[in-house]
């Protein structure tokens, strides 16, 4: 098991199943995500790795198996009941909302915006503006903090795939999470974003952060990960750290045919 928090794990995935027709895309799958620790889940294609992204994040539901969120069994629940506990996800090709500026995304996540009564900005006007006030502070401190404060108001199809990458990571911070999903957050990204992508998840896991990371860049993963998970056949095969793993012989076998 990973790192406790109190007596419960962070992110708990137990014997987790999901088939379609006769196919096993996950088969068993268990790993434990540490609490203020970035895991790396890697595999070859079709290990696996989407299926169980998508399973934990509430877009599939799985066939058996449970998981658990910070004590809580989550298995099939929605995603936006899991983002109102505290976990968040990005996309492996972003999903940015491409006709609003970067701020206005970030604003459509902000998690203390819930209270869509008709009455209150009649009879709570003033609660109402500190709260859009607040808002738009933490959406533009994001922004900052990641280098797109000088882009805020420019409509978000104007980004470049890296930035769009870091768009969707801060917009997942609007949420305040407990944890983050990313879904192969260096695809279609150029080498010199996928550095600052690696600095800013650094100093956020520094800051107590929980990940969980689907990746295939192993540069990324060798740089960011704590403990990695090799999947294959919809199972995990072997964790450990980035170089126990890396070497040993069954994950260099299913993970590339013998070439790792």
């Amino acid at each position: 098991m990973g790192l406790i928090l109190g007596d419960l794990s962070v992110l708990a995935i137990t014997d987790l199943k999901k088939h379609y027709g006769g196919v096993a895309a996950l088969d068993g799958c268990s790993l434990d995500i540490a609490e203020g620790a970035i895991t790396a889940v890697i595999g070859p294609n079709g290990a696996g790795k989407s299926t169980l992204l998508n399973c934990v994040a509430g877009a599939q539901t799985p066939d058996g198996g449970t998981v658990t969120f910070l004590g809580a069994d989550v298995t099939g629940a929605k995603p936006h009941i899991l983002a109102s506990r505290g976990l968040a996800r990005t996309f492996q090709i972003s999903r940015e909302l491409s006709s609003l500026t970067l701020v206005e995304n970030l604003l459509l996540a902000d998690a203390t915006q819930h209270d869509d009564s008709f009455f209150r900005p009649l009879f709570q006007a003033g609660s109402v503006r500190r709260a859009q006030d607040a808002a738009m502070e933490r959406a533009m401190a994001l922004l900052r903090r990641v280098g797109l404060d000088r882009l805020a108001g420019n409509t978000a199809n104007a980004l470049s795939g890296g930035q769009k990458k870091l768009l969707e990571l801060v917009r997942a911070l609007m949420l305040r999470p407990r944890a983050v999903l990313l879904d192969e957050p260096a695809a279609g990204v150029a080498p010199p974003m996928v550095n600052t992508l690696i600095d800013v998840i650094l100093e956020l896991k520094s800051e107590g952060m929980t990940f969980a990371l689907v990746e295939h860049n192993m540069d990324m993963v060798r740089a960011l990960s704590d403990r990695v998970v090799v999947m294959a056949e919809g199972r995990s095969l072997v964790s450990g750290s980035f170089e126990d793993v890396t070497s040993d012989p069954r994950v260099v076998e299913a993970y590339l045919g013998g070439v790792l």
